[in-house]
């Protein structure tokens, strides 16, 4: 078997199937959503889709260890520090059977070892039912797990899948696809049911929302929330937002929800160009990725990578999504296509902010990290040029001579 870059589908072989006892009888995880794709007689083809189906076979075929996974992230940490990466936000890990923490412990274990060269949020991920005991689960692994460095304390929502898919879940079918608007793991009464509960509980959620359908039905679900619940500092955030409609887009403001772009999708790439033209259309594809309207309605974003997760451009690092996020084009080619809407380009100011402060504060982090201030953690970094001088192409080719974390150089050029 091997993954699409995106990690919401998988090609698997005949062997792959047998091993994992997927047959014309096997009942899809989530029908519609998370499925083996079959022919005219029933048969599984080999294309599966989204997680539960997707870990499904992988567990079957060759098991997710934590030996595995540990040694998988130890080798990165030093490419991470060397990125400039002080802290991350672990939006669902691939669980090993159904314990979440056993894999969350693994930062706990370097950290315990004086390895870890970032801070950890990391979330308690719901990609199907039940949705009743999310705020357990979560608290049972933040019973476990937190530590000084790594906090669990997010109830990721895996609210639809990707366009590419047809499993993003769309107002109006696809194109390509008229009689589908995709899907979502959730009815809109689960999603009122898991974001009321979540949010009554004193934590926060985070939406993967690919469809605007999505985006649209989270909002709803936290609206009603802030009207049902008691008054709190609320931190909910939703990711990704390839497509939203304008009157959506002025709601992320008026109700404090941070948009979170991972920024560099939002290009002119090939995947963009073609795929989500197919899938979406003229009228939609030409309004994809809007932060600058957030921001310019009141507005909060950050800026993440979704790594190694991609439409077409997979990167960990920070320079290259804003880079990106400034210039709408693919890096390294600065006479590249420019992503409509053009105006949506963030400045240099802008995209560091939605990458660090924007970052912080929807981590509830911004009191110690995020800008340097007297009071705040020595968290920081050192590049060998100032990029909020000269031409945007050119951000990524800054090199980070040195990173801080905890007042501890973590890495050095």
């Amino acid at each position: 078997f091997f993954f699409a870059i995106d990690g919401h589908s998988l090609w698997a072989n005949s062997k792959a199937l047998e091993i994992a006892g997927v047959n014309r009888d096997t009942p899809d995880p989530i029908p519609r959503f998370s499925y083996y794709v079959r022919d005219k007689n029933g048969e599984p083809t080999g294309y599966v889709l989204e997680v539960n189906a997707v870990l499904a076979l992988v567990n079957a075929v060759e098991p997710i260890s934590p030996a595995a996974m540990g040694q998988l992230m130890e080798a990165w940490l030093p490419k991470a520090a060397a990125a400039g990466i002080t802290t991350i936000f672990d939006a669902g890990v691939p669980p090993i059977g159904s314990d979440q923490g056993s894999l969350i412990a693994l930062y706990t274990d370097v950290e315990k070892r004086g390895k870890l060269p970032f801070r950890v949020v990391a979330s308690y991920a719901v990609k199907g039912l039940p949705v009743d005991d999310a705020v357990q689960q979560l608290t049972d692994i933040r019973k476990r797990v937190s530590s000084e460095l790594v906090q669990v304390n997010v109830v990721k929502i895996v609210g639809d899948g990707s366009q590419e898919g047809y499993t993003a879940w769309l107002l109006e079918p696809y194109a390509d696809k008229p009689d589908s608007i995709g899907a979502s793991p959730f009815s809109v009464e689960q999603w009122h049911q898991l974001i009321g509960n979540v949010d009554a509980a004193g934590f926060d959620v985070h939406v993967h929302a690919c469809g605007e359908r999505t985006a649209r039905t989270a909002l709803d679900a936290i609206e009603k929330a802030i009207a049902t619940n008691p008054p709190r500092d609320r931190r909910h955030a939703i990711a990704h937002l390839v497509y939203v409609e304008d009157s959506d887009n002025q709601r992320f403001g008026k109700l404090g929800v941070t948009a979170q772009f991972s920024a560099n999708w939002l290009s002119a790439d090939p995947d963009t160009m073609i795929n989500m033209l197919e899938r979406y259309g003229p009228a939609r594809q030409s309004r994809m990725y809007r932060p600058k309207s957030i921001l310019n309605s009141g507005g909060r974003v950050s800026f993440g990578t979704d790594w190694p997760a991609a439409g077409y451009f997979s990167t960990y690092k920070p320079l290259d999504s804003i880079q990106v996020g400034v210039t709408r084009q693919l890096i390294g080619k600065p006479d590249a296509p420019v992503l409509s809407p053009a105006d949506e380009r963030l400045t240099v100011a802008e995209a560091i902010h939605a990458n660090t402060l924007g970052a912080a504060w929807q981590l509830r982090m911004e009191d110690k990290v995020g800008s340097i201030e007297t009071g705040k953690l020595a968290d920081l970094i050192v590049l060998d040029r100032n990029i909020l001088e000269g031409d945007p192409h050119d951000i990524h080719r800054a090199t980070v001579t040195m990173s801080m974390m905890n007042g501890r150089i973590r890495h050095e050029s």
